[in-house]
């Protein structure tokens, strides 16, 4: 009704690419080559909201014929939130796009491609869609690539690295090769003296078709060289300048008053702010030697990251007494020394139980002081502090948290006390590992009080201390050890509390709930995480491993000292454990809009010596906004026990559950919704979620809750006691919303059981939900900021 026929408006719905059929010439990867060649479409229909499509909601809101002011504001919101204005079809653009599927199929190496559009129209001639139909004709492999160059140490070196080129025999002609083969080749010789050389001297392929038959060809890449000259010009380092108080204002730069291991500084008469030493090893740039960008890079990012400067400028200009060396200006411009800031937190925890306040209300502040050059070699010392209180209604408080962190962030590696030279001496790790470690490595110390007060119950106290190195191993992956950390844990429980009497009930919360020394003097954790980049990619990974131990020290001298003595005693205070944790996640995106996630996480902790349980805060739980959200935190397992202690009556919701193994997966598909106002994203998310935790070994407290191959029954053949760990896995599924504000993202989730850790005797020993009164009481929801995952 709203198409002006007499415009030939008729409404573009669909899009679609066919491919001929053709005789022995398969495509390979059809659906990737779909996906390319949909990014070429000139013209995409409209979108749909709920099976409406958006125009309807445009030409709805340009009728305000009637309406009052709010019918006004409501068609205002209309457009600007679910509007889209309509798409006609237009047959130049079709052409146009096909013309475009062709020339990409051409550089992906598919020669002899045609694309063809027909376009349908229904009766009405209110609908019209295009198709288009690709005919490959095969793709060309590469047979042979040739340098040329009229400057022959360019071509002296690149066939010496020849091997090492993208564009080896038997792959395609294809642009997206030719692009990684320009990179490949300029990147080495900025890396090897050649400052100017850029991407725009290596000339496009030059494809000569060595075969019919064979769809193969013959390729010759040329490199250029400069316009007026017979060659490139090889570069080395000259004189390196440093103003450590550049002012962007000053017109002209000063003269430099100080030389310090052959690098010039202008002070200006002012007191080195920075002590200069810190500044050198922050240069990677040497007089004298080879030009690289890569050492350009790292200086810059080495001087910035020290924190006391903004992002340096870093000048080049070509030597006046020679003119194959650059002289290099390093100006760097100061932050304020001290920053002042202070975070402000909310949280809402709900509770079911008969006997809880079903609502759960936090509130955090957290200020922080910095100051960026604490001993004058730009050490970075943060001082925290998090004021936290939970509040079950107005008057009553649930609890009370009080925590300071100290840490002194080192721009430099400090082996202290020179263990790692002494490992690098006894060959435990390599001179690589660490010369790399000396140059990129981060070191610090941190120290920390925390005192959460759970009120009528316990005040856990806890103290700690650590010093490690973090380091940058590629754009990819970091690594961050510690080799040096204490950790003192003290709860202290309230007599004829509701916690003592929980004690009393669980032996193994009682046992892990002590008094704990965690320690570690050589080597205490270690954590590597690898983030693929999603830059121009479909898909990527991520991968986090974490490995924590404590008391291999402590056990090691204990045994001497008995050895010596010829005593058994063992020291029991120390807590002797190690953990390891794996986390995997794998990212699909189609589009911008929408991607699919799946994350596949694990861990065991185990005591050893003279432990008999892993501390308590050290175990695994699983449950909550980061891991099956069909539950609250610490709300399943182990393996099929369920607590009869939290499950009715007052305790119901006090959730306490943890155990030394768990296995959790996530799959979520997050897509945009809309956009209102122009203000923020609208997404949402569909999830399922699968997670469990398990003790290794049998726990009669706890039937039911070791990790097990099979099913067993108990006397009566009818009771599962022990079950196959897939079996007990909790599954939980649901929805979520996320508003994203570009800087921050608030999250919304909402799960429900779909399958149950446990078995029910009373419905044939299933585990899937009983789903006949399922109502608002099954949700469960949460909110957070950011991903889960």
């Amino acid at each position: 009704q709203y198409l002006n026929k007499e415009k030939g408006e008729i409404f573009l719905v669909k899009n679609e690419i066919k491919f001929a059929k053709q005789a022995n010439k398969k495509v390979k990867k059809k659906s990737s080559l779909t996906e390319q060649l949909s990014q070429r479409y000139l013209q995409r229909p409209n979108r749909k909201f709920f099976f409406v499509p958006r125009q309807y909601f445009y030409y709805d809101a340009l009728d305000t014929l009637g309406r009052n002011k709010l019918g006004h504001a409501w068609l205002k919101a209309q457009m600007n939130i679910l509007a889209e204005k309509p798409v006609f079809l237009d047959t130049v653009l079709a052409e146009k796009t096909a013309e475009s599927m062709k020339i990409h199929l051409q550089n992906r190496g598919y020669f002899l491609a045609d694309v063809e559009h027909g376009i349908s129209i229904n009766k009405k001639k209110t609908k019209a869609r295009v198709t288009y139909t690709v005919q490959p004709g095969g793709r060309f492999l590469i047979d042979t690539l040739r340098y040329e160059s009229k400057d022959t140490a360019i071509l002296r070196i690149v066939n010496s690295i020849a091997k090492k080129s993208s564009l080896k025999p038997g792959k395609p002609v294809d642009i997206e090769l030719y692009n990684q083969e320009v990179k490949r080749i300029t990147g080495y010789l900025v890396n090897h003296g050649y400052a100017d050389f850029y991407p725009q001297y290596i000339n496009s392929l030059e494809a000569t078709d060595s075969s019919n038959l064979e769809l193969s060809a013959d390729l010759v890449m040329e490199i250029l060289v400069p316009r007026g000259k017979a060659a490139h010009t090889s570069y080395t380092i000259g004189d390196i300048y440093v103003y450590p108080n550049f002012d962007p204002t000053q017109q002209h730069l000063a003269k430099p008053d100080t030389l310090i291991n052959g690098i010039y500084f202008s002070s200006g008469g002012k007191k080195f702010e920075v002590k200069p030493k810190t500044l050198i090893s922050s240069i990677a740039l040497k007089k004298g030697d080879v030009y690289r960008f890569d050492d350009v890079e790292a200086t810059r990012r080495q001087l910035g990251t020290l924190g006391v400067f903004a992002t340096p400028t870093i000048r080049r200009e070509l030597s006046e007494s020679d003119s194959t060396a650059l002289d290099f200006y390093i100006q760097l411009t100061s932050n304020p020394k001290r920053e002042f800031s202070t975070d402000f937190d909310i949280s809402y925890t709900t509770r079911n139980g008969v006997g809880f306040n079903p609502n759960l209300v936090g509130f955090t502040v957290s200020p922080s002081i910095s100051n960026r050059n604490f001993l004058k070699g730009a050490e970075l010392l943060n001082i925290s502090l998090d004021l936290g209180v939970e509040l079950a209604s107005v008057k009553e408080i649930n609890s009370r948290d009080f925590r300071i962190q100290t840490d002194l962030y080192f721009p430099r590696f400090v082996d202290i006390p020179l263990i790692w030279r002494g490992l690098r001496g006894i060959g435990l790790t390599s001179h690589s590992f660490y010369d790399k470690l000396k140059k990129k490595g981060i070191s610090r110390f941190s120290g920390s009080f925390n005192s959460l007060k759970l009120l009528g119950n316990y005040n856990l106290i806890t103290l700690n201390g650590s010093f490690g190195h973090s380091l940058k191993l590629s754009p990819t992956k970091s690594l961050s050890i510690n080799h040096i950390g204490i950790d003192w844990l003290t709860p202290n429980i309230e007599s004829g509390s509701p916690f003592e009497m929980l004690l009393e009930n669980q032996p193994f919360l009682e046992r892990s709930f002590s008094s704990q020394l965690s320690t570690g003097f050589l080597f205490r954790d270690v954590s590597f995480v690898y983030a693929g980049s999603s830059r121009g990619r479909s898909s990527y990974w991520y991968f986090k491993t974490y490995f924590d131990l404590s008391g291999i020290e402590a056990m090691s001298l204990n045994s001497l000292g008995n050895a010596i003595s010829g005593n058994s005693k063992k020291w029991d205070k120390f807590s002797h454990y190690y953990k390891l944790e794996l986390d995997a996640r794998r990212y699909w995106k189609f589009g911008g809009n929408r991607v699919l996630v799946a994350r596949l996480s694990s861990g065991i902790a185990r005591p050893f010596y003279s432990s008999s349980d892993v501390p308590y805060v050290k175990q695994f739980f699983v449950g909550g906004q980061l891991s099956n959200r069909g539950w609250n935190a610490r709300g399943i397992g182990p393996g099929i026990f369920r607590d009869p202690f939290s499950q009715g009556g007052s305790n119901n919701g006090l959730l306490y559950q943890a155990a030394d193994m768990k296995i959790e997966f996530n799959l979520e598909y997050r897509f945009k919704v809309m956009r209102p106002l122009g203000f923020f994203d609208l997404n949402m998310a569909v999830f399922l979620d699968g997670a469990n935790i398990w003790t290794i070994n049998k726990d009669d407290s706890r039937v039911g809750s070791q990790f097990a191959l099979k099913r067993v029954f108990g006397e009566d053949n009818k009771t599962i006691v022990q079950d196959n760990f897939v079996r007990t896995m909790a599954i939980g599924t649901g929805l979520g919303f996320r508003i994203d504000v570009s800087y921050f993202i608030l999250l919304f989730d909402f799960g429900t059981p779909l399958k149950n850790n446990y078995p029910d005797p009373k419905r044939g020993n299933t585990y899937w939900a009983d789903f006949s009164g399922w109502g608002r009481k099954d949700i469960v929801w949460h909110i957070g900021l950011g991903y889960p995952f």
